[in-house]
């Protein structure tokens, strides 16, 4: 893969523009409950990142099979880019403007992300899609050790109206990236689908889901795990500043384990190749990750979290890197982006009610207690799946 220009330049682009999004994603729940001091309205603004997948998704996978996925993909950065530069000055203006833009950057990412995974296996070869995903992954938890680190201690001694204009700065980079890409996209992207309503092709790949034993099993185990991984999220903040009393620095710190243990799962997983049975690596994965997370809820110390939250990041490396790749390689090309957004949908919602439920009952539940629910949410499925022989064999 070091000699595909295509698969480098993916992979440059989104380096530079995830060390962005890591300042942005700690710098959002801050710049909100600084202002507020409530953790529903921080539950909140995390959870805007997630539900514009329940209502657009559908319609976004139909114009990610239709679209050039490429210049999609530069749009969408250039849009995300100048939206993101706004949140200062709207910051500055309404509280609630933020809010309307947490929620747009959202909606142009339900085209991106699963347009950046529909478009990688017409990057590289089906045989290299694992290491692949492994590579990409190893690249974006690089940006998460680094990214949620600095933006720990960052935002101690700087504004968070610099977090947003990097973040701003680097959607163009990514942009550009794109723009060197030497990508042609499929002939049948210009005919096939141009007589079918979009009512028909979204239900074309809710069918493939439902039809295809495999995948439906493993959507509905996903969509089950999101609902424990969602709530990790804004108990981790809570965690970190109330529990522990360490403020961003410890939030940062708690991230940065958390994509150093990916790190380490994901360069395991690109070393190992296809040698990794795919269904064994998702059960598994996601089994220890949340009996890590309920061990996180037994220390009293930050030492002691980053231990275990890296040992949860290990084990999500494994278990979704296995996930994207065994997608990729059992849905067709002219179904990619619909399955993928379907999927999208279902999950990111989940989520996105998990980290509100995580926020909201944070108030008045205890913090811990809370912790060790979600990492029991997250394991006990995949411990079922293990009696399951199609989950076993994926």
């Amino acid at each position: 893969m070091a000699r595909n220009g295509n698969f480098l330049l993916l992979w440059v682009g989104q380096f530079v523009s995830q060390i962005g999004d890591r300042l942005a994603m700690v710098a959002f729940p801050w710049l909100i409950y600084q202002r507020t001091g409530s953790a529903m309205s921080t539950g909140v603004i995390l959870a805007l990142y997630t539900l514009p997948y329940i209502f657009i998704g559908p319609f976004a996978g139909v114009v990610i099979d239709r679209a050039d996925k490429r210049r999609l993909l530069i749009a969408s950065d250039l849009v995300r880019g100048g939206l993101v530069a706004l949140v200062p000055v709207a910051a500055s203006w309404n509280l609630t403007a933020v809010y309307g833009l947490a929620l747009l950057v959202a909606a142009v990412n339900v085209f991106f992300d699963p347009c950046k995974l529909a478009l990688l296996p017409d990057v590289v070869e089906e045989r290299q899609l694992l290491r692949a995903n492994s590579v990409l992954a190893t690249g974006e938890t690089l940006t998460e050790v680094v990214g949620y680190a600095t933006a720990g201690f960052a935002l101690a001694w700087v504004s968070t109206a610099t977090a947003f204009r990097i973040d701003a700065a680097t959607f163009l980079v990514s942009a550009v990236a794109f723009i060197l890409m030497r990508y042609r996209r499929p002939p049948r992207e210009t005919t096939e689908h141009a007589a079918l309503s979009v009512r028909r092709e979204i239900g074309e790949g809710l069918d493939f889901v439902r039809r295809h034993r495999g995948l439906l099993l493993n959507t509905l185990l996903v969509i089950v795990a999101t609902l424990g991984i969602g709530a990790t999220y804004p108990l981790t903040f809570f965690f970190a500043v109330d529990v522990l009393d360490g403020g961003t620095a410890a939030f940062g710190l708690f991230e940065a384990s958390i994509a150093a243990g990916f790190l380490a799962g994901s360069l395991l997983l690109a070393t190992l190749g296809a040698r990794v049975p795919k269904g064994y690596a998702i059960l598994g994965g996601l089994a220890a990750a949340g009996v890590a997370y309920g061990l996180v809820a037994l220390t009293d110390t930050v030492l002691a979290a980053c231990i275990f939250f890296a040992l949860a990041g290990v084990a999500n490396a494994a278990a979704l890197i296995a996930i994207d790749t065994y997608v990729q390689a059992i849905v067709p090309e002219a179904l990619r982006g619909r399955v993928w957004t379907m999927r999208f949908t279902f999950t990111q919602g989940a989520y996105a009610l998990s980290v509100l439920a995580g926020g909201a009952l944070a108030g008045f539940v205890d913090i811990r207690l809370l912790l060790v629910a979600a990492g029991a949410i997250i394991a006990v499925p995949a411990l079922v799946g293990f009696f399951s022989r199609t989950l076993r064999d994926a």
